[in-house]
This record gives structure tokens, C-alpha cells and sequence, in this order.
């Protein structure tokens, strides 16, 4: 037999005697001899392998198969059975780093070795398992430079940026696909942008920017691993951003009330209009002041499309809890209301696309940097595909969604009453409401064909007086090219190519030469890495508070109640 190195020959040995369950120790280890016999001194089996010249692969030569001993040496323990040992042989068991729980692992060693080890030493084996899979954090910080000049050659039209400190340490790494940069062209101008913390032992923290297509799925923009949520590591993402995203007053960025995030925007993106998350706000409302009807005039008020119906919603909060009303006037209406944002949010109210890329990407936040990035690229690979195969032969005009909006509206729109007042303006009755259409101006004064960009029932309406039997094929030019197929394919026609394999990679020498390490950690830092989430800026989560049986008051319970004795 042969083996690629003497690596793999010493662990291939100490693998069968775990399976064999006997022990052996080293006579001759040098660069080009490799001797062991029995650990039992009597005992004949032996082994000697040599190294080919000018390469490094060992062959046995020399192999004394049987043994001679007893059993009397053996210990139910075989020192064989390390970390290193173990990682190597359930290797395959994590073929995209992800695999069996610690405890699965321990039932297997059991089954397949027949060997007790600790737990510690099973859960150690299996973070060596992932390693050799998808490499370990210092080498991804290692090739971080390599690693994004070959994303930049295999993607044209990518943008990569990297900064490290005065030390030569990882600090920020940006992506955006080319493929997502021509893309989001055609998105609407709105960008959902969160934080979601990593969990491998040098920390971190992966900054998303997502949009929103026709069909309300996730468009990636851009990707970025920072330090920490601050200040600096948000100005350096917006920055990184601005260059391929216009700032423009059609831009509108949603976040949680993160004050880094709302400070960096108006310093980066000083014409787009900033917007806090609905649900944050809500459940924050929820939390704070315990009134579910409180809750859901917050919804009803915050996704309202004129101040009429806002006010009628706000007014109801301000009379069940003040201090609800006061807190969300402190907030600012301009801010989580669709009624009085100065931008157009469109039907985005929150950020539950950047949660949902969070939720994507759960397990590999744990990953080597480099196979996280290469998780998030083949990720949305393949929903690129999957969305261009999706619409590649649509027969409709506008994407399904839409389809389906336009169609509910015309039901509505042919029960209303329309009345010309000028050229291409209607007043248009029916339901207990009034409304004034400008068909050109595309305006309602419902305001949803103003912020939606799809008719309104009550435009329907009066595209319907307007031209007659024609009026069906006209709709769509009352509406935003945004929702139009061929858009939307155009958005998704770009192809997200793999970075290759390390061994594959063509580096200017430069390139290969400049060291990075690994963030700095501070020392002492010790206990089990987080995996539940981190509460944001602004943010509280709902605690369970006890409630007395006796006297019903709240805080504690029936054992600790004063009431007790009187009782």
C-alpha cells in the first residue's frame, strides 16, 4: 500500500488500532523511515515504511501481520483514539461542514470503533471532522486576499474590498456579485440592511443588504464581515455600497433602530430616506406596555396609505395607552409610517428579508470565512437558476403576484361609480368613500396607486370610463416597469459563478506574499460561543413575570404572597 504522505500512513495505523483494538508504538520516525511494532515487547507484528525519492508519499515495504500477544495489556481506553484520530475518520461524515451532534458522534464511536472516549475529546474530533472539510478560521483569514482576487477573476464586474488594521489583522471584507449589482438595477430602490453576529471563535459580524423583487423574494446587494456593529464598521459597508448605489431621493434604507446604521445613512446617503422595521417597533410596543390592541392599531396605523386612516389608528392608541402614542411620536411618524414617509417604501415595511437571510445562513455562521462566503454563493446560485428557469417562459405580462393584485382590484374597481370632472380626472364613488383620480399624474387620493404603482380599485375605475373596452391593455402602462417579466429576467439573467478550489487558484505573486492574521480576541475569554440571537439597539425581549393566585397581582407567586396567612 501506498499513502500520500507519512500524515496519512500514522493515521490510517492509529484508525486500525482503535478498530482492532491493540496498540503500537514508534521505532524509527524519521523524514524518510517510518517503523512501528506492538507496544507488546513479545509481540512479532511490525510495520516499516519508506519514502519515495523526490516525492513524499510512503510505501510499506515490510509488514508483519499477526500477533503474537494476549490480552492482558489491554484497557478499556485505547490511547490511539484522539481528537485527531477521530476528525480523520468521521471526515466524511460532514460533507458541506455540517454533520452529526456531539452525541450522535459518541453513539457511532461506540458502534463503529468500539472505543469510550470522553465527550470532550468526541466534540473536539468532530470541530477537526469540519476543519479538514472546509478548512480551519486562520487559513480563510490567511488566503482572504487570494480568495477575493479569484472571486473578482470569476466573476466580472464584482466588487471586493479588504481592510486590516496597522497590524496587519482581518478587520472588514466586503462582497457584491456582480450578478447582484447589474440585478439590482431593476429592484425598486428599497434596502433592508441588518447585522447577524458569527460564531466562530474569533467573533465578528455579517453585515447584509438585501432588496426585494416583483415576487417579494430575497435579491442579495451586498455582504460584509466587520468587527463589531459601530460607527466605523457601518460607515466602511455604506461606502463599499455607495459605490455601485446611487444615492438618490428614490433610495429608501430599513433597519432596526440601530443608531450606527440611521447615522451612517444620513452621512453616506444624505438624499435617501431612512425608515425603521414595523415589527421591531411592534414588538417593542408589546413588550413594553402589554396592550395586544395597542399592537394591532400600531399595524393598522404604520401600513396605512393616507394620514386619514393613520389618524384614525393613532388617535385609538392614544386614547387605550398615552404613553404608547408619546413613545411613538418620540420615534417619529416620518419613520415606520407609510403615510408620512417622505420616500416611497412601496409594500416594505420591515426587515424581515434581511431576518430571512439570517435564518439562511444559521449554521454557517460558524464557518472559516471563506467557506462562508462560499456558502452564500452557492446559495443564491442557485436561486438565481431556480428563478430564471421560473420565468423564462411566462405568459403573462407582469409577474404572477402582481397578476393576481391587478386582477382583484379590477373586481373591485367595476363596483364603483365614476364621474369625469376634466380631461383624464375622475371622481370615483362607491363602498362609503370618495376618491379623486389624475390618471396622469398616476394618483389617487387613496394613495395606494401612488405608492403601489398598480392601479387602484378606484383607478381601475377610471381607466375603465377612460377607454372603454381597451382599458385591460392599458393597465399595465399605468404601472411601474418594475413588475413587468422581462425586467424581472433581466434582474436574474447574470450567472453567479463558484470561486474555484484553493489548489486551482492563479495569484499574482503580490497577492501570495501579504500575510493577514486573524482578528485580535481578547485574552481570557472563556465559556461556550453564543448561538441564541443578540438583542438589537432599541430592543426588548418579553419576559415571563409571575402572577399570584391569591391576590392576582403580579411580580410573584402564591408561596412568596403577603396575603398568604390572611387567606
Amino acid at each position: 500500500m501506498s499513502f500520500k504522505n507519512k500524515q496519512e500512513l500514522d493515521i490510517a495505523l492509529k484508525i486500525a488500532c482503535v478498530k482492532k483494538d491493540f496498540r503500537l508504538k514508534k521505532v524509527i520516525n524519521s523524514c524518510s523511515v517510518y517503523c512501528v511494532k506492538c507496544e507488546h515487547l513479545e509481540c512479532k507484528w511490525w510495520l516499516r515504511a519508506v519514502k519515495v525519492e523526490n516525492f513524499d508519499r510512503f510505501y510499506i515495504k515490510k509488514y508483519e501481520k499477526m500477533h503474537t500477544c494476549g490480552s492482558e495489556h489491554l484497557t478499556s481506553h485505547n490511547p490511539h483514539a484522539t481528537a485527531k484520530v477521530i476528525g480523520a475518520y468521521f471526515k466524511d461524515r460532514y460533507p458541506e461542514g455540517k454533520g452529526p451532534s456531539t452525541k450522535d458522534l459518541k453513539n457511532s464511536i461506540r458502534i463503529e470503533l468500539g472505543c469510550k472516549v470522553s465527550y470532550w475529546k468526541v466534540w473536539m474530533g468532530s470541530e477537526i471532522a469540519k476543519s479538514l472539510v472546509r478548512g480551519t478560521h486562520e487559513h480563510g483569514y490567511g488566503v482572504i486576499d487570494a480568495y477575493s482576487h479569484m472571486l473578482r477573476t470569476s466573476n466580472s464586474g464584482s466588487k471586493t474590498a479588504l481592510k486590516i488594521d496597522e497590524n496587519g489583522r482581518f478587520k472588514y471584507f466586503f462582497v457584491a456579485y456582480g450578478a447582484w449589482i447589474l440585478g439590482f438595477i431593476q429592484m425598486r430602490k428599497v434596502i433592508a440592511v441588518d447585522g447577524t453576529f458569527l460564531r466562530s471563535k474569533y467573533g465578528g459580524v455579517l453585515l447584509s443588504a438585501v432588496a426585494q423583487d416583483a415576487e417579494n423574494h430575497i435579491f442579495p446587494v451586498a455582504f460584509c464581515v466587520v468587527d463589531s456593529e459601530c460607527d466605523a464598521s457601518y460607515r466602511y459597508f455604506f461606502e463599499q455600497l455607495r459605490s455601485f448605489v446611487l444615492d438618490t431621493p428614490e433610495l429608501c434604507i430599513i433597519s432596526d433602530r440601530h443608531q450606527s446604521i440611521r447615522k451612517m445613512v444620513s452621512i453616506v446617503f444624505p438624499l435617501a430616506h431612512y425608515g425603521c422595521c414595523m415589527r421591531h417597533l411592534g414588538e417593542n410596543i408589546r413588550n413594553n406596555f402589554h396592550n395586544a390592541s395597542v399592537v394591532y392599531h400600531f399595524y393598522k396605523a404604520a401600513k396605512a396609505y393616507n394620514i386619514d386612516v393613520f389618524s384614525d389608528h393613532f388617535n385609538r392608541i392614544r386614547d387605550l395607552v398615552p404613553q404608547a402614542a408619546t413613545h411613538l411620536e418620540r420615534v417619529g411618524f416620518h419613520r415606520w409610517s407609510r403615510a408620512f414617509f417622505p420616500g416611497n417604501r412601496y409594500n416594505i415595511m420591515t426587515t424581515n428579508i434581511a431576518e430571512s437571510v439570517n435564518s439562511m445562513f444559521l449554521d454557517e455562521r460558524e464557518y472559516p470565512i471563506t467557506a462562508l462566503f462560499d456558502a452564500i454563493n452557492s446559495r443564491f446560485a442557485e436561486k438565481f437558476h431556480e428563478r430564471r428557469m421560473k420565468f423564462i417562459n411566462a405568459p403573462t405580462i407582469f409577474v404572477p403576484s402582481i397578476e393576481k393584485d391587478i386582477a382583484k382590484n379590477i373586481n373591485l374597481g367595476n363596483k364603483l361609480l365614476v364621474h369625469q370632472t376634466a380631461n383624464y380626472k375622475y371622481i370615483v364613488t362607491g363602498q362609503d368613500e370618495v376618491a379623486t383620480v389624475d390618471l396622469l399624474d398616476k394618483s389617487c387620493t387613496c394613495k395606494v396607486f401612488d405608492i403601489d404603482k398598480i392601479p387602484c380599485p378606484h383607478a381601475m375605475a377610471a381607466l375603465r370610463c377612460q377607454y372603454g373596452d381597451d382599458y385591460g391593455r392599458r393597465i399595465y402602462e399605468y404601472s411601474s416597469s418594475y413588475y413587468n417579466v422581462e425586467v424581472y429576467l433581466i434582474a436574474y439573467v447574470e450567472e453567479i459563478k463558484p470561486v474555484p478550489s484553493e489548489e486551482t487558484w492563479e495569484v499574482p505573486i503580490e497577492i501570495l506574499e501579504r500575510k493577514i492574521s486573524s482578528p485580535f480576541v481578547e485574552p481570557g475569554k472563556v465559556g461556550r460561543r453564543s448561538s441564541k440571537r443578540h438583542k438589537g439597539i432599541g430592543e426588548s425581549f418579553s419576559t415571563k413575570k409571575n402572577k399570584c393566585s391569591l391576590c392576582k397581582r403580579i411580580g410573584h407567586k402564591r408561596t412568596t404572597c403577603s396575603e398568604r396567612n390572611v387567606a
